[in-house]
């Protein structure tokens, strides 16, 4: 049974995390006062105050809810969104870092000419489709609930938009330094994809996986210490 899945975490939690996981509960109570709050305010309490307890992690995907608190798929989606909408705090700066870090942990898959992309987080996932149709790339069809077909040009607009613009300055004065003056940084993500992708094609020819988004971060990030010959060679694939 969950409770007695409950009460392990119960038990084996320190003072401190007891004390923030009553006041967690007990906070749905009191806005504005007792009774009031939606019953979605105290699902969303509740699920805090199990990460509190750490009966979940602070991360946990829609994956780990369906199987810990034995919800649909649904539903977790449901409480991830709500509980990401209040944390009202977070700039536009933490929700690219947000994902930046999905991107560089999922894999990619390439099928035909469009890139599958995977981003359980409900949140994290309306910031790249925003993103994307901004860029004018995006059709409602490309999307599901937490699954993108983009095409590559998508895929580049979507990692240039997300490197801040001090760093593609830096970035760009870096290659014009080194001599390197026709090569732009969206040109350099196509290259970088370009690879990858080939490298996916062959692994099955047809339809295969790769983590694409943590190369192409690591080499922007990197470019600074990259020489002419290494940025050419990339240029080159």
């Amino acid at each position: 049974m969950l409770i007695d899945q409950y009460k392990e975490s119960i038990n084996k939690a320190t003072k401190e995390q007891l004390k923030t996981a009553v006041t967690v509960l007990l906070g749905s109570h009191a806005a504005p006062v007792f009774g009031a709050a939606k019953t979605v305010e105290h699902e969303i309490a509740a699920l805090n105050a199990l990460k509190a307890l750490g009966y979940l992690a602070d991360d946990s995907d829609e994956f780990t809810l369906v199987e810990k608190l034995r919800i649909t798929k649904s539903k977790a989606r449901s409480l991830l969104y709500q509980t990401a909408l209040r944390k009202i705090d977070e700039d536009e700066a933490e929700k690219d870092m947000r994902l930046i870090n999905a991107l560089k942990s999922t894999q990619i898959v390439k099928e035909g000419n469009l890139f599958i992309i995977e981003v359980p987080d409900p949140l994290t996932m309306d910031r790249m489709r925003k993103i994307i149709r901004d860029a004018g790339y995006l059709s409602d069809e490309t999307f599901s609930n937490s699954l993108a077909r983009i095409p590559e040009e998508a895929l580049v607009a979507l990692m240039v938009e997300l490197i801040p613009e001090k760093d593609k300055k830096a970035m760009e004065k870096k290659m014009s330094d080194s001599g390197v003056t026709d090569i732009s940084i969206p040109g350099l993500i196509k290259a970088i994809i370009k690879q990858e992708a080939s490298k996916i094609a062959g692994d099955t020819g047809n339809k295969a996986a790769r983590i694409i988004g943590d190369k192409i971060f690591d080499t922007l990030e990197n470019i600074s210490s990259m020489t002419i010959e290494k940025i050419n060679k990339i240029m080159s694939l």
